[in-house]
């Protein structure tokens, strides 16, 4: 149903009012009215049903001559104020005037705001008094269906591509209506019937409902109408506006060029070839859009070594040759991108990957890592020592990258070799330092291209031989006999020995040293060989002649070579002594009478240096030579007659000289006496030692004794070794090296890590020193390059990657030598066995393959069955497979490779797949050492079948359109999808349309469901539609959808009720029962007959407190 229109007027019961004062205003400040917009003259402008009434309250009889007036808001004199008294109350109506030639237009303007005035007379006694009171009163004009929908433009153009997918909107009608709500609402539609396109009734959107072809039709022209909703409902016409739509098809560059090489396989690097390939494009559309406007190369070719060049043939172009090519600065090739363009409007293009292999061609030497290498190697090393590992490059590949090593230069002697394949550089002599200590040598590096064309490099190798300790100091002199004076003070230089050794650094830096088991006074300087004086030397009590053993021994390590030589060193006597008095101080008495000639005492005086005469002489007290002294017995005799001496004592000293030192005085004291001649012996007063004079005895003589039994004890030949032996380990090299617990055999994983230790070689040689001194070779059996072993530690080490598929066995001749003189040596074989790591992954025969199978594959169908081999051995050989992709659809045999079918297939779901199948072995055990595992991508393309049938997108379609749209309106687009491939896929539409009487249609190739005739809410609110989709296969498949339309209902009530008056007045007396008429009120609907011009009265106010009541017959 409609709504309702309400229509109101006021019903004034007069009743009795008592007096109150003057109270003159209006009810309200502001009121609100409304107006239709054209209308005519004196008509009212009306309230909002249940407005507050509009005017004022009369409650004086003395007020009189109430009137109203407009007096601002109405500058163009629309409006007039009336006033209508009806009890107590003056009715304020605001209408429009009369014979004004101008109308309201609300499009102009569509409110105004009047300013009412209200004035009253009461009278005073013989007086007027005057009132006066404002209100305002706001007047809405209200719209009218007055004008007709307007387009702007009127024609519209436009171009859409053939391709423009269905329901895509391509263009938008405007319309404008300056009416109000529903009046300036606007309908379009179509005046002719058209499948191709659609418009959206309210929007004006023009979308495609089938697609275009510009073989079927280059140009459309459509009219479309405009037409506003409030004249859907007017009698006669309506108010329709048209445009036109002109519609061009452009064609549309459907397909992109096609791209196909002919090339050459392969291309010989820095060859002139011009043509690499041939390419042929072509392009399926026709025209301007078939014609191929470029071919070029976009990427894969930075350095521009390649150009396209089109031919006198249409659509062949050749890829030539701009620039010498070089396969070693792009060792994987060329992968040109070619990216054809055609002259289609858009243009499209296609790129293809055209692969260039470059074959090489042997024009790179050799390249070593390094133009000068240098190495150490000690002169002990043994033969076959490796002494550095060259390393040479070539940029060439196969044949031409092969690289063999040989010695060209410095190697005149023999003293190296080199092993060509691996570029070890061995020891093939043994060393001397001494003799040569620097190498020179000049490899060279050839590869193994075709003859004539092979290239070869050189580097240099500088070899350092390092000096070991292998020499001996020797002595300049074996034997050396010096003589050095007594008593020179210690610290005194007696001579320099000097040695020298071969070798070099610390092994040739000398000490001396004394090897003298006994103590001797002498000491050497351990680095100059200075040998002095320990002590002060006396010859006569002390050794005469040393025997010095001096040892010189170099710095080497780890042991230390010594030689000796025998140093004589003499003492020389010298006069180091002086005399010294037997006895000094004598005291003696002697008669005056002693004749001349008397020996009165005899002077001993000792020297102790060897050989010295002592002479005698009086130094003092003979001043008279009275006494006299033989100067070689030292013996004092009377030389004149005493008594002639006045005094009685003489003292006389004696002095003792060896003819360069002199002894101390020695005093002789003489007491003359008178005696008388006889008492004492003739000729001599001393008779025996004492004699008559009494000394003091300085024991001399016995110190003498004492050095002459010290120097005959120090003299003597000794009776003990007095120089201690040379250590053994500098004697005879007379054993020969032992190894101790050598292996048997020694297994080895073929991963191991270079520098990895075998083993730790054990030997022994029961000589000492570097007799003992054992040193570790290779002798033989490392034809690879792959061991080396410690030459002093004797730890075997792996210096190249070992690769069991490649040798599992190895007899290497382990050689021990010591370094006595001569060298011995010892060798013994060891083999080593090289144990299988899973190193190697399985490889497929076949990596990469492509099938096709039908959806209705049944399961168990083998498709494809893989095979792969594993180069290692047992375990680690043994390969399963296994599927890595994720899929039910297919299986794999882990034993036998069979690709199988699993599932039931389905196209629509999965048309391809890309299945890895992985090949693992068996090797690998824990997680840290997973087994190994390769590969094989097998494509599966899954051909159609029509096993599917269309479906729509939903189940159950529902609509809702107003009853008003214009006919052939798009109501709903249902769409079904086929995922079949061809014809199979293609979807065709019909609708069943028998409840409703052909009210719809269905576009049989879009989906799309329109309006046939109008729509009626009153007659049907649900239109219930079956669509049926139904593809081209063979048999065809087909599917339904509901589709319900509801009609929503739009509100033709165009009129409101209008009563007679905008007041009636009636009366009543009162006391008067319930149910009493009071008056009957009439109002009319202009509205066609129906229920939108029904009428049902109510009263909405003013009536108290419910003392009033209306029925329908307005009673």
């Amino acid at each position: 149903m409609s709504p309702s229109a309400f229509a109101c007027y006021l019903l004034v019961i007069v009743l009795t009012q008592a007096e109150s004062e003057v109270d003159f205003r209006f009810t309200q400040h502001l009121y609100n009215v409304s107006i239709p917009e054209n209308s005519v003259a004196k008509t009212y402008a009306t309230q909002a049903p249940g407005a507050e009434r509009m005017g004022i309250h009369v409650r004086s009889n003395a007020l009189s001559d109430v009137r109203y007036k407009i007096v601002d808001g109405d500058r163009d004199k629309f409006f007039k104020a009336e006033d209508r008294l009806i009890g107590d109350f003056c009715f304020l109506f605001i209408r429009t005037r009369t014979g004004n030639n101008d109308v309201l237009n609300r499009e102009r303007k569509d409110k105004y705001v009047l300013q009412v005035r209200a004035t009253a007379m009461k009278r005073d006694g013989k007086q007027k008094v005057s009132f006066s009171t404002d209100t305002t009163v706001v007047v809405t004009v209200l719209d009218t269906n007055d004008l007709n929908p307007l387009f702007y433009p009127t024609e519209y153009n436009t171009t859409v591509f053939e391709d423009t997918p269905v329901h895509q909107s391509i263009l938008k009608v405007v319309a404008e209506d300056a009416d109000l709500g529903r009046n300036g609402e606007i309908y379009y539609s179509f005046a002719e019937e058209t499948d191709k396109f659609a418009i959206h009734p309210m929007s004006g959107v023009i979308s495609l409902s089938r697609p275009l072809r510009y073989n079927e039709g280059t140009y459309h022209e459509l009219t479309v109408l405009g037409q506003d909703r409030g004249g859907v409902f007017r009698q006669g016409s309506g108010m329709v506006s048209k445009a036109k739509v002109r519609i061009r098809v452009k064609k549309v560059n459907f397909f992109a060029p096609e791209i196909r090489i002919r090339h050459h396989p392969q291309i010989v690097e820095n060859s002139n070839a011009d043509i690499f390939a041939i390419v042929n494009v072509s392009d399926k559309d026709g025209g301007i859009h078939g014609e191929i406007k470029s071919l070029e190369i976009v990427d894969g070719d930075p350095d521009g070594h390649f150009r396209i060049r089109p031919t006198k043939q249409k659509g062949e172009f050749n890829i030539e040759v701009l620039k010498l090519l070089d396969r070693e600065s792009t060792p994987q090739g060329y992968t040109l991108k070619l990216r054809a363009v055609d002259r289609g409007v858009p243009p499209r293009e296609s790129y293809k990957s055209v692969p260039v292999h470059l074959t090489d061609l042997n024009d790179n030497a050799p390249v070593f890592n390094k133009e000068i290498y240098e190495v150490k190697v000690p002169e002990t090393a043994p033969v076959n020592t490796p002494l550095i590992r060259l390393k040479v490059t070539d940029a060439d590949e196969g044949r031409n990258a092969q690289v063999f090593l040989e010695i060209v230069g410095g190697n005149e002697g023999g003293e190296f070799t080199i092993n060509p394949e691996t570029g070890m550089l061995y020891t093939a002599v043994p060393l001397d330092a001494e003799s040569k200590q620097f190498y020179s040598l000049t490899v060279s590096a050839i590869d193994q291209g075709n003859a004539g064309t092979r290239k070869q490099s050189s580097a240099k190798v500088k070899i350092y031989v390092e000096d070991t300790n292998d020499n001996d100091p020797i002595f300049d002199k074996p034997e050396v006999t010096v003589w050095i004076d007594e008593n020179m003070p210690a610290g005194t230089a007696v001579t320099t020995v000097h040695a020298k050794d071969r070798d070099r650094g610390e092994n040739a830096y000398i000490s001396y040293l004394i090897a003298n088991i006994n103590k001797v006074p002498f000491e050497i300087d351990h680095f100059s060989g200075v040998i002095k004086t320990a002590a002060l030397l006396d010859y006569e009590s002390m050794r005469r002649e040393y025997v010095l053993r001096v040892r010189a021994s170099d710095w080497g390590l780890p042991y230390r070579r010594q030689t000796e030589m025998q140093l004589t060193v003499k003492v020389k006597d010298i006069n180091d002594n002086r005399p010294q008095f037997e006895k000094v101080d004598c005291v003696g008495h002697i008669p005056r009478y002693v004749s001349i000639g008397s020996e009165i005492i005899t002077l001993s005086a000792i020297d102790f240096d060897a050989g010295n005469i002592i002479y005698y002489r009086i130094v003092s007290g003979n001043e008279d030579g009275c006494f006299s002294i033989d100067a070689t017995s030292g013996t004092i005799t009377v030389s004149c007659d005493l008594n002639d001496i006045r005094v009685n004592e003489r003292e006389i000293n004696v002095t003792a000289t060896d003819g360069t030192h002199f002894a101390d005085i020695a005093r002789v004291q003489i007491k003359l006496v008178n005696s008388k001649r006889g008492t004492l012996a003739s000729g001599r007063l001393l008779s025996d030692d004492t004699g008559a004079f009494d000394c003091k005895d300085t024991g001399v003589a016995r110190r003498l004794t004492e050095v002459l039994a010290a120097a005959e004890n120090n003299n003597k030949p000794q009776t003990e070794e007095e120089f201690p032996m040379m250590p053994t380990r500098y004697g005879q090299n007379l054993k020969s090296p032992e190894f101790i617990d050598f292996p048997a055999e020694i297994k080895v994983n073929e991963s191991v890590a270079l520098g990895t230790t075998l083993v730790k070689l054990k030997a022994r040689d029961r000589d000492l020193g570097y007799n003992g001194k054992l040193i570790y070779g290779i002798s033989g059996g490392d034809k690879h390059s792959q061991f080396c072993v410690d030459m002093d530690s004797g730890e075997l080490k792996v210096i190249g990657y070992l690769d069991r598929e490649r040798e599992s066995e190895y007899f290497l001749n382990i050689t021990l030598y010591d370094l006595g003189k001569p060298q011995k040596s010892t060798s013994r074989m060891l083999p080593i066995t090289v144990l299988d790591v899973n190193d190697n992954e399985p490889v497929f025969e076949r990596a990469l393959a492509s099938f096709r199978v039908t959806e209705n594959a049944h399961n168990g169908t083998v498709i494809f069955r893989a095979n792969a081999t594993d180069a290692d051995s047992g375990d680690n050989a043994k390969v399963t497979y296994s599927l890595v992709t994720d899929t039910k659809d297919f299986a794999v045999d882990k034993f036998t490779g069979a690709l199988t079918v699993a599932s039931n297939l389905d196209r629509e779901r999965r048309d391809l797949y890309e299945l890895r199948i992985r090949a693992t072995d068996g090797g690998g055990k824990g997680p840290d050492n997973p087994p190994l595992y390769s590969e094989a991508l097998v494509r599966i393309s899954i051909d159609d079948i029509n096993d599917n049938a269309p479906k729509f997108s939903l189940p159950a379609y529902t609509v809702k359109i107003r009853e008003d749209i214009p006919k052939g309106s798009v109501v709903a687009v249902v769409t079904a999808s086929d995922p079949d491939l061809g014809s199979d896929g293609e979807v065709l539409y019909s609708l069943e349309d028998s409840d409703s009487d052909g009210t719809f249609k269905i576009d049989r190739l879009s989906g799309t469901i329109r309006t046939t005739k109008p729509l009626d809410f009153e007659e049907r609110q649900v239109h219930s539609l079956i669509a049926f989709a139904i593809d081209k296969g063979n048999p065809p498949l087909s599917s339904e959808a509901t589709v319900t339309v509801y009609v929503v209902d739009v509100n033709e009530n165009m009129h409101a009720p209008q009563f007679s008056d905008l007041v009636l007045n009636g009366t009543v007396k009162e006391n008067q029962p319930v149910g009493t008429v009071v008056m009957q009120v009439n109002a009319s609907d202009a509205d066609p007959p129906g229920g939108d011009s029904n009428i049902e009265y109510s009263i909405r106010g003013g009536d108290g407190i419910g003392i009033f009541s209306i029925d329908n017959e307005g009673k």
